[in-house]
């Protein structure tokens, strides 16, 4: 092994870490907006609403609702320090 580390550490996002962007914000112009709980009500009964008048297809409010818990899960286990999206691990195959 030549090199082991965890890149998300780097100063490649301003100093802010990776999961920051999954956590919600009270902001409505921000995009993290949706995943607090006032925009996933706004956002689900959007949806529900699309699907229900056919402008959405159908299974976009279950889809919606699972792509949120997985970015949920993915911002605990960024902030617990459980998970990261880029651990880099730089081996060498032996010559024999």
């Amino acid at each position: 092994v030549i090199e082991v580390r965890d890149m998300a550490l780097d100063e490649t996002f301003n100093g802010q870490p990776w999961w920051l962007h999954l956590y919600p914000s009270y902001n409505p112009f921000s995009f993290r907006f949706q995943l607090s709980p006032i925009g996933m009500f706004v956002t689900r009964n959007i949806l529900w609403v699309l699907e229900l008048i056919r402008l959405a297809p159908s299974g976009t409010y279950k889809v919606q609702g699972m792509l949120q818990q997985g970015g949920w899960g993915c911002a605990q286990g960024g902030y617990t320090g459980a998970f990261t999206p880029m651990y880099l691990m730089v081996a060498r195959k032996p010559l024999q």
